[in-house]
């Protein structure tokens, strides 16, 4: 991390902490909506099917989602998260066109997961699935970007993992948009999603955490 002034340490802290919260997704999605759909799972059902507003047919697939507004608060919520976060946690690099490329990735991504909250699968389709894919592959170009300079500047490792998850993103959001067989499409959909939000979190704890003890150490 570059050497930092108390206000952007602070800035930094809030901004990690925004990335970190992204955590509350997975526990929403996955441990509180998806055991009280109809007939959803991991691997056959997309990630949208979470968010449908009433029971019945989309596309020609059956959902039913009787916790739907949690999904679309918690997208619409992780998707200001995202956005915010990204905006205060550009001073973990230096100053560029490849950190603002980043950065600004990660908060279009932002803008598309809030999008497609506010846009259930079922009500406008092809708005949500723009905004859907739009978070997808910036997610993806932002994960690729931040991963190279993190690596390139002091943590290798981490680095390396996020160009990984980058582009494990990118290559299945292709995959998924190409429509595999509806019995893996939600298996190809979130394998795109997945990884990048993963990292995107623990680079959330990383930064609050050093941003933290930066913030101590120079105010002491």
């Amino acid at each position: 991390m570059r050497e930092l002034t108390i206000t952007a340490s602070k800035r930094l802290v809030a901004g990690g902490i925004l990335w970190a919260s992204l955590v509350q997704m997975f526990i929403v999605n996955n441990l509180i909506v998806l055991p009280r759909a109809t007939n959803q799972s991991l691997v056959h059902e997309i990630i949208s099917a979470l968010g449908v507003t009433r029971c019945g047919h989309v596309g020609g697939v059956r959902f039913c989602s009787p916790l739907h507004e949690d999904a679309n608060a918690a997208w619409i919520i992780g998707g200001a998260c995202l956005t915010a976060g990204a905006l205060l946690n550009a001073a973990i690099v230096a100053p560029g066109r490849a950190r603002n490329l980043a950065f600004g990735a990660f908060a279009v991504s932002g803008l598309g997961l809030l999008s497609s909250g506010f846009n259930p699968y079922n009500l406008r389709p092809a708005l949500h699935l723009l905004s859907a894919g739009t978070c997808f592959f910036t997610g993806g170009v932002g994960a690729l970007l931040l991963g190279g300079l993190i690596r390139r500047a002091h943590r290798p490792l981490w680095g390396s993992l996020g160009v990984a998850c980058g582009v494990t993103t990118l290559v299945f959001t292709v995959f998924t948009g190409l429509r595999p067989d509806p019995g893996v499409q939600g298996l190809f959909e979130r394998i795109s999603a997945w990884p990048t939000v993963v990292w995107v979190i623990g680079s959330g704890v990383s930064i609050a955490l050093q941003a933290w003890r930066a913030s101590r150490r120079s105010g002491s």
